[in-house]
């Protein structure tokens, strides 16, 4: 999705003055310049401790777990009871306006090194050819992750398909309902690879050491009760997301560390959070991210994670279910959840938090730049989109953008 090279030519005003800063800064603030993803340099970042990744590799040593008792670990490999086939009930209504339902899930079970490759084969050919499921699906020794579209006809079949399945029976938990229903993906693509990436793998035994799971009305309350305490008494609220995902939407009074991967997120969180005895608050999109995040730390001896069960997406829906008193419920989260598909987020409250970066009016819709050779992430309103023909605005975007697939060919940008 994003530009793997820097674009060497003049741009818009408020774009050049931060590529102006590029030859100043570290490469790490350089790339999330270049993407757009920052409107002004930020902070620098301190190196990891040199101890962290001998304290990586302590974590491994760690004993086993009691057994889970949430839904998203099964660390026993022998065959579960298959879930109800009305789990996932009910569907979303009203019927998408484009007939799919947009879902995700995730599950930490321990699949066989030998069947990796066999489930992901069979996912693409049968979830394409049966049940016309688009998306995007990770499958690796510990677990799936998997966020797709699926036709409405073919929802209750998906389910069905789960619980008669040799591995993944009774592991799959319900779904988690995108806040927006539509389709989100144009095509299927199942990988073998981390659910996560961490930058070094992670045992169902590490995953053990669950965070404790707050449904979005916990989290309210809990979130609530917490602004009366005392501010060196007051536990951390921490945003596990990167920092082109929070510039749209967040928590009120989150920490949002200024990192563009897991691996800089968990330094940074471990750089926050000194005391282990503070309890520690954390939210993502969907919840992957926090499982990961607060089994780790809970493996570190960090006493009390406690995170948002669903993520975002779950919170989403918590706040738009009417109540007696109103229409929807106060929410502590402000703006749109960034989404990891052709939507680019989904709205939670009508509040604009961030800004065009080509005129600097408020504006939360992110774009691509239109010159796939480009493909820069960014924010832009319409008018700028009109302006700018849905490009970054660079000579050269502007001029690829008016090429016919045959003339793209012809004059390839080189990698």
């Amino acid at each position: 999705m994003f530009v793997r090279r820097l674009l060497q030519i003049q741009i818009q005003p408020r774009l050049q003055s931060r590529v102006q800063l590029q030859t100043q800064l570290q490469p790490q603030v350089q790339i999330q310049l270049r993407r757009g993803l920052l409107t002004s340099p930020p902070l620098v970042h301190q190196p990891p401790r040199p101890h962290a990744q001998l304290h990586r590799q302590l974590l491994h040593t760690s004993p086993s777990q009691p057994k889970a008792s949430s839904p998203y670990l099964h660390p026993d490999p022998s065959p579960q009871p298959p879930h109800p086939l009305t789990l996932d009930h009910p569907f979303p209504t009203p019927p998408p306006a484009d007939n799919y339902h947009t879902l995700s899930f995730y599950s930490f079970f321990p699949i066989p090194a030998t069947e990796t490759t066999k489930l992901r084969d069979e996912l693409q050919k049968e979830w394409t050819d049966k049940l016309r499921i688009l998306g995007r699906i990770y499958v690796c020794e510990q677990g799936i992750n998997a966020q797709i579209s699926v036709p409405v006809e073919n929802t209750a079949a998906l389910r069905q398909w789960l619980e008669n399945h040799r591995l993944l029976c009774g592991r799959i938990p319900r779904f988690n309902w995108a806040i927006e229903q539509r389709r989100a993906f144009s095509a299927l693509h199942v990988r073998v690879r981390p659910l996560v990436a961490t930058g070094c793998p992670v045992t169902l035994d590490e995953l053990g050491h669950e965070p404790e799971y707050l449904d979005p009305a916990q989290w309210d309350r809990e979130l609530q009760q917490n602004e009366g305490t005392q501010q060196q008494q007051q536990p951390l609220l921490i945003d596990m997301r990167n920092s082109y995902e929070f510039r749209i939407g967040k928590f009120t009074g989150a920490i949002c560390p200024d990192v563009d991967t897991f691996r800089e997120e968990m330094d940074a969180v471990r750089e926050i959070c000194t005391d282990k005895e503070k309890p520690i608050y954390m939210y993502c999109t969907g919840g992957i991210r926090c499982s990961v995040a607060g089994a780790l730390l809970k493996a570190e001896g960090y006493k009390s994670v406690k995170t948002l069960r669903g993520g975002v997406i779950a919170y989403g829906h918590h706040v738009r279910q009417p109540t007696e008193q109103s229409d929807a419920k106060q929410s502590l989260f402000r703006g749109k959840n960034f989404t990891f598909d052709k939507r680019l987020g989904e709205e939670v409250t009508e509040e604009v938090l961030a800004h065009c970066d080509q005129c600097g009016s408020p504006c939360d819709t992110f774009t691509n730049c239109a010159n796939r050779s480009c493909n820069l992430l960014f924010i832009q309103c319409p008018a700028c989109a009109l302006k700018h023909q849905n490009t970054c605005g660079t000579s050269l975007c502007l001029e690829r953008s008016k090429m016919t697939h045959e003339e793209l060919i012809k004059n390839r940008m080189p990698a």
